[in-house]
């Protein structure tokens, strides 16, 4: 689940609407949105406990943007932002600037859905602040000197990707849950993209991307909201909208394969002791199944239960050899085109390693699934007392006006703004049978990622077995996308 909610639930429900300023629209005290006539999302936080604001700028772009040829530009865009601007002529004035800020923390990531560079400065620099990211965001440099270096850098990060074992199973099982695209989870991006990218291909993610129609600004602090969206509008006001900017993006198919994927990864990170089982389905997403979010995210609460029926089931079932309810997880993770669904159990390696994996499947897709469709099975009792729980765990993610401008800023990306909003209320209406249908509509029937992870030693003493199975076997070599295709 991405991080959605609020400053305090309190806050929505004991709202007096004739207190808060009427442009707010946002139904959270202190929060306040407005769209500039170029597309511009303005969001401003208002909070007076710290002489600080917190300043953000996101961009709808990323892994969910790439196609073959440019994927890993965003990756290196996000590190030219730094390089120099049309104020500041090289990173060195870049930097200095920011220490004139008063900058004590920031930084810029690239993400599946997102792009987005951030800091916290003293209050009274707030509007230069803004006006330091719109600076970077609409006039970069890129310099071709500068394009040339900073690419050793971005492919020095993808090779050490390319040794992490982490790195490796996330790529395997991205390349089959996501056949079509793979590129599109793979925000680090194709060493061969970057190392072949020019000057015109980062003015085309400009044009294209880093758009105000495309982008979002957030303010949070020690601020006045009418104050953030003057300087709002005299800062970026100018910024033109784009011809060619993009806007939705093709939505990769739910069903992966017309039968489950099967993959085992001799991991050298793996005891001897444990077989790490993982099943991995393609999910809601929010650019077309916003509305199925909502079961997700309740189904995935009582799905993690310590105490629920998916995990007493599962730990119940003596030939997984699961110690308890801490070995077992089931979870959705929220995305603008990527959504997944996963299941996991770290099993004692007692047998047959491959057997036991075939049995992990056979307990989720059939047991643990036909229990969740079945309405005398419990699975959803408490629903209520689950969902409560899903809102006031909230509070505590957002406590501060960074968190709740953090939360809109993820949602603006993979949901739309809008999502942020009327996420609670929604997320309070979902009813058993939303879980159910949500079962059958993703769940049951479908096929996804059968992913094993055991230690080097064990793998070999059971390769025969895992072969035989149907399992393929993941290494550096094949799992990422761009070197199994030459690309």
């Amino acid at each position: 689940m991405t991080k959605k909610g609020f400053f305090a639930v309190a806050a929505v429900f004991a709202l007096s609407l004739a207190g808060a300023a009427a442009s707010s629209g946002t139904g959270i005290d202190g929060l306040f949105r407005k769209t500039l006539p170029n597309g511009l999302e303005v969001f401003v936080m208002e909070n007076d406990s710290a002489p600080l604001a917190y300043v953000e700028i996101a961009v709808r772009a990323g892994g969910v943007s790439q196609v073959p040829e440019n994927a890993g530009l965003f990756h290196l865009y996000e590190h030219m932002m730094f390089k120099g601007n049309s104020r500041y002529k090289d990173q060195k004035s870049f930097m200095a600037a920011m220490n004139s800020l008063g900058v004590g923390e920031w930084n810029g990531s690239t993400g599946v859905d997102r792009v987005n560079y951030y800091f916290t400065v003293p209050s009274d620099k707030v509007r230069d602040g803004m006006e330091f990211w719109s600076l970077a965001v609409r006039s970069p440099n890129m310099d071709e000197g500068e394009l040339e270096r900073e690419k050793g850098v971005v492919l020095s990060e993808i090779r050490g990707d390319y040794t992490s074992p982490a790195e490796i199973a996330y790529a395997a099982v991205s390349s089959k849950l996501f056949p079509s695209c793979p590129w599109r989870v793979d925000s680090g991006g194709n060493p061969h993209a970057v190392e072949n990218a020019t000057v015109a291909q980062m003015r085309e993610i400009q044009e294209e991307f880093y758009v105000p129609e495309n982008s979002a600004v957030f303010v949070g602090g020690d601020v006045s909201h009418e104050e953030i969206f003057r300087f709002a509008e005299e800062i970026f006001g100018s910024w033109k909208r784009s011809p060619r900017a993009q806007a939705g993006v093709v939505v990769p198919p739910k069903n992966v394969s017309d039968s489950v994927v099967k993959l085992v990864y001799p991991n050298e990170t793996t005891s001897d002791s444990f077989v790490l089982a993982q099943y991995m389905l393609r999910g809601p997403d929010g650019q077309c199944d916003a509305g199925d979010t909502y079961a997700a995210d309740v189904w995935s609460e009582i799905a993690r239960s310590p105490d629920g029926l998916f995990k007493r089931m599962m730990v119940s079932n003596e030939k997984l050899s699961i110690a308890d309810s801490d070995y077992v997880g089931a979870g959705y993770l929220t995305a603008r085109a990527s959504g997944r669904i996963s299941f996991s159990a770290y099993m004692k390696n007692e047998g047959n390693p491959a057997e036991k994996a075939d049995e992990f499947l056979r307990a989720v897709t059939v047991d643990a699934v036909g229990a969740m469709q079945e309405p005398s099975s419990g699975f959803t009792s408490g629903i209520d007392v689950v969902e409560r729980r899903l809102s006031d765990s909230r509070v505590y993610e957002f406590e501060s006006a960074e968190g709740v401008l953090s939360g809109i800023s993820g949602s603006f990306a993979s949901c739309g703004a809008d999502y942020f909003f009327g996420y609670d209320s929604c997320m309070r209406s979902v009813t058993e049978d939303d879980i159910r249908s949500f079962v059958s509509s993703y769940i049951a029937g479908k096929n996804g990622v059968l992913f094993v992870s055991v230690s080097p030693s064990v793998f070999a003493r059971y390769e025969k077995d895992f072969r035989d199975g149907g399992f393929e076997v993941v290494t550096a070599e094949n799992a990422f996308w761009w070197n199994s295709e030459g690309k």
